[in-house]
Formats: C-alpha cells, structure tokens, sequence
C-alpha cells in the first residue's frame, strides 16, 4: 500500500480502511502490512478477527503483559 493511502487510514495496528469498508492490519514497528499469501493486503470485515491477526503479525510485550 503506498504511503499517500495510509492516511485514509484510522487506528494503530488495527486500521478501518474506509474506501474498502474493511480493517486492515499493519505492524506498527516495521510499518509492514499483512499481505494474503498472493500480496494482496489482508482485510477484516470484524474488528475482533483484524485484532488478532495484529496480535500474531506485531509481537510485542504491551502493558499488562509479562
């Protein structure tokens, strides 16, 4: 995904893509987003299902966790 369309772009990690009407999933550290096997830019019609492909894709200690 070019630069110029990430900022349509809302959320951290877990971001609505609102010309899609999907989320889409980006490692925040790397500036990576989740891509399908094919290249193709993943895209969540639920946010719980974005959320947890984000948890898996960025890993990281967040506060709270040991």
């Amino acid at each position: 995904m070019p630069h110029d369309q990430a900022t349509r772009l809302h959320g951290y990690g877990v971001r609505f893509d609102t010309t899609a009407d999907r989320y889409r999933v980006r490692n925040e550290l790397t500036g990576e987003w989740l891509c399908r096997p094919t290249g193709e830019l993943a895209a969540f019609t639920f946010f719980g299902d974005a959320y947890s492909a984000w948890r898996a894709f960025e890993v990281h200690k967040r506060p709270g966790e040991k």
